[in-house]
């Protein structure tokens, strides 16, 4: 079982000094905690968030977003299409941390779940098929709210799944200090990972990995020439 990188800084402090931490940056059961629990549990949350955990959070933040959509007007709008273009890069951002960090780890250190990444690789890719299409889809465009409608709906039963099936599983078999070093990778993915989709790219290591950050670069360059088409009809 993976350890805890030890922090020197937290071992002259006192337990008050440390719950004060710990209530900084919510540790879960921290009024329960002695000294030594309360050092170990900041030590933890050092390496990075839970991949479970950060991954369930994107997908409270997808619901909304779906939330959002279904109370728009059916009529095209800059709000809709504003939504759209955030649900799209959050999406696709999503798909890639999973694609590049936690599929990979699971598969490899995760009993019986071989077939359910698999599954889910196939689903992402079926959803970046659609925001692909979207992504070059006029707002005003007949089928639009149609297409969106039909990846929330790919999105949603993959979320349930993934909850369902994979996550417990995944909490049950990776140590904390485990899932929290994937999350901290995930994290720090997700700040260079591409935003718009790529669905001709692999989704599976090394190829992935190597087609990512091209990716990433492309599309802060296709975004800021989307910013001044924008700045330029609205001066």
């Amino acid at each position: 079982m993976a350890t805890a990188t030890r922090n020197t800084r937290y071992d002259d402090l006192t337990k008050d000094e440390l719950y004060e931490l710990a209530q900084e940056r919510d540790v879960d059961g921290r009024s329960q905690m002695d000294r030594d629990e309360l050092q170990r549990a900041l030590e933890l949350a050092d390496q990075g968030p839970d991949a479970v955990t950060l991954l369930e959070a994107q997908h409270e933040r997808f619901r909304e977003l779906f939330g959002d959509f279904r109370g728009l007007a059916k009529r095209p709008s800059q709000k809709k299409q504003d939504l759209v273009r955030t649900m799209i890069t959050e999406l696709v951002k999503h798909a890639e941390i999973e694609e590049q960090i936690f599929y990979p780890a699971v598969r490899e250190e995760v009993d019986g779940v071989e077939d359910l990444v698999d599954e889910d690789l196939e689903e992402h890719h079926a959803v970046e098929l659609l925001l692909d299409e979207l992504d070059h889809l006029s707002v005003e465009a007949a089928r639009y709210d149609a297409k969106v409608t039909v990846v929330i709906e790919n999105v949603e039963h993959h979320m349930e799944e993934e909850e369902s099936d994979l996550f417990p599983r995944v909490r049950e078999q990776l140590s904390e200090e485990r899932r929290r070093a994937l999350g901290g990778a995930m994290e720090a993915m997700w700040k260079v990972a591409p935003s718009r989709p790529h669905p001709a790219s692999p989704d599976t290591p090394p190829a992935n990995m190597v087609a990512g950050l091209p990716a990433a670069a492309l599309d802060l360059g296709v975004n800021v020439i989307r910013y001044a088409r924008k700045r330029i009809r609205r001066g």
